[in-house]
């Protein structure tokens, strides 16, 4: 990628990299990085625990926490989330970022009150699209 277009694609997506490296400091300063890599010209960073995509830093993780599980298709989910981030640029915290915190949000308040987790987190928009994106097939876990 020229020197060019890598500057059109951080500034397209810079609202959700500005969040991403903070994200990625408090990461670091928490101890959660377990390895770093370069992917398709975004920053990879497998944590402890955390699976978000912000612009050009991807967090995954294989780890369940007492609210999710994840497990190593977290890896590609997340990559499928940087496609919908370069489509959308500016528009991504809003139209990809927001409905995807507020479904892990109401995951999070399921688990708390039933006690069982909610397994259909990633049935809904935007959630199946970065599935389909990033090449992740969970239809066998509902049958």
């Amino acid at each position: 990628m020229s020197l060019f277009r890598r500057g059109l694609s951080l500034a397209w997506e810079a609202p959700q990299t500005a969040l991403g490296v903070a994200m990625l400091a408090a990461e670091a300063a928490r101890r959660r990085i377990v390895r770093v890599e370069i992917e398709d010209g975004r920053l990879v960073v497998e944590s402890k625990g955390t699976g978000i995509s912000l612009g050009h830093i991807v967090f995954w993780s294989r780890e369940n926490s007492r609210w999710h599980d994840l497990d190593v298709r977290n890896r590609a989910h997340e990559l499928g989330h940087t496609k919908q981030s370069r489509m959308l640029g500016w528009l991504y915290l809003p139209l990809v970022g927001l409905p995807s915190i507020s479904r892990a949000a109401y995951a999070l308040v399921y688990r708390e009150v039933t006690g069982r987790p909610w397994n259909h987190y990633y049935d809904g928009y935007p959630e199946k699209w970065a599935d389909h994106l990033g090449g992740v097939n969970r239809e066998r876990e509902h049958v």
